[in-house]
This record gives C-alpha cells, structure tokens and sequence, in this order.
C-alpha cells in the first residue's frame, strides 16, 4: 500500500518541485514581485493549484481502492487519509 501511495503522488511533486526551481532560475517570482505580487497570494496560488490536484488524486484513488482493497472501511476516512498525506507532501517540496 505505501509504495501504490509514492506512484500516485510522485508525479505532481516532481511537477511541483521542478516548477519551482524553474521559476528560481528565470527570477519569474522577482518580476512578479516588482509588478505588485505579493508574497502570501503568490504562495497561495500554489497552494490552490496543488489543493486540487491533490483533492483530484485523492478521490481517484477511492473510485479505485473502494471496490476491492477497502471493501468495508469508510471511504471518508480514506479519504481524509490521502488527501493528507498529499497536502504534507506539498509542505516537503516547498521547504525543499
């Protein structure tokens, strides 16, 4: 089950981390800033995009686990289970 949970989300934290660093080396982030950008909305917007993303994988992950792995376990809980473990891993790639 563990290493099912590293394939789903190492995607999105590959996208997420090498966004990041790409925005770092092309000082998008200091032009967007000269521009008015503050820094809670440009970190928000990381935040929103990567809270659906993750909201995404997470009910994909019930559709697929509900029929067979979790049979009698509640699906909310389940949830609840992914979807932290996502928005913690998006905790790790930002202090990354």
């Amino acid at each position: 089950m563990s290493f099912f949970m590293l394939l789903m989300y190492i995607l999105p934290v590959y996208r997420l981390i090498s966004n990041i660093v790409a925005e770092k080396e092309s000082k998008a982030r200091e032009s967007m800033r000269m521009m008015g950008l503050t820094d809670s909305s440009y970190w928000l917007s990381w935040f929103t995009y990567y809270l659906i993303i993750v909201t995404i994988i997470s009910v994909l992950c019930i559709i697929i686990l509900s029929a067979n792995v979790f049979k009698y376990s509640n699906r909310g809980y389940i949830f609840l289970y992914f979807w932290v473990y996502g928005m913690s891993l998006f905790g790790l790639c930002i202090f990354l």
